[in-house]
């Protein structure tokens, strides 16, 4: 008989665990369901990525009566330009280029300070010259959370004769200076100088080979693209050329479905002549115009 009252007991302490579990496990998946984040949505989630980046700086001497052009390059792609010019007062300039911050400083001591800031990781040149100067390159790499310090830069005078080119470039129609245009002047070796307006619109292309011809292009998204063919310069001399841009006009967007805007790019499309042969228009870009007539057939 106490065998039978014992197995009783122990079975009812069985049955009372199990009611506890399944208790414990309808309460956990109701706590479950009424939050936000669910297991399988949090399974899904992707980290934040974040762009982290480095920077450098350095120092100049100034060359009195000189202007000291600082390009930064990146990729053999000109970013940015800086000028340092001694004045007499202290002076502050901040450019910003695509994805950093070009700042600099003029003392009245003859001393240049600049500090790329912001600057994405990677490979960048500095390049620093002024007339009659040596230009100077400083090969960078940009390492992330770092602002590297670099050597003090001196310009050496230059032995060899040098010519110089400079100009100012407006708009045609209002006069108005057109600053940060890129420019682009080529040698007859193929040699690329390069170039950006000031913001009084100002470009200047300093040690030039004498005796030779050059080549000026300019490109802007909002004007007629322009190449200039420049004579030979004299030695020690620096040519003045004025340009005024053409600005292109608006164009007037039409709603989808009702065809092409004046002065947008058509889409490539392939249509048969007359006789049925197929004609693409990638095929007659760049090497002749294309005039598109539909006809309508004899009637």
């Amino acid at each position: 008989m106490k065998l039978i009252q014992a197995f009783s007991v122990q079975l009812a302490n069985r049955k009372l665990a199990i009611q506890m579990f399944a208790l414990a496990l309808l309460l956990f998946a109701g706590l479950n369901c009424g939050t936000e984040n669910s297991v399988e949505e949090t399974r899904g989630t992707l980290p934040i990525e974040t762009l982290v980046t480095g920077a450098f700086h350095g120092e100049l001497e100034i060359i009195e009566g000189e202007t000291v052009y600082m390009r930064l390059l990146n990729g053999g792609q000109l970013l940015a330009q800086i000028e340092f010019m001694m004045d007499g007062v202290d002076t502050a300039t901040r450019t910003e280029f695509l994805g950093g911050v070009f700042a600099s400083t003029v003392s009245q001591s003859g001393v240049g300070n600049y500090h790329i800031k912001d600057a994405g990781p990677g490979d960048y040149t500095l390049q620093i010259s002024a007339k009659g100067y040596q230009t100077t390159e400083l090969n960078v790499t940009v390492i992330a959370d770092q602002d590297i310090s670099l050597d003090k830069i001196a310009l050496v005078a230059l032995e060899q004769p040098v010519s110089h080119l400079q100009g100012i470039l407006t708009d045609v129609v209002t006069g108005a200076p057109i600053s940060h245009v890129h420019l682009q002047l080529t040698d007859k070796t193929d040699k690329v100088y390069e170039a950006l307006t000031t913001e009084t619109g100002v470009f200047t292309f300093e040690n030039l080979p004498v005796a030779q011809a050059f080549t000026l292009k300019i490109e802007h998204a909002d004007y007629e693209n322009t190449e200039v063919a420049v004579e030979p310069i004299p030695v020690s001399e620096t040519f003045e050329l004025n340009l005024k841009l053409i600005p292109l006009p608006e164009i007037d967007v039409l709603d989808p479905g009702e065809g092409l805007s004046v002065g947008s790019r058509a889409p490539d499309f392939e249509l048969a002549d007359g006789n049925g042969k197929p004609h693409k228009l990638a095929d007659y870009i760049g090497n002749k115009k294309v005039v598109l007539v539909f006809f309508r057939g004899v009637w």
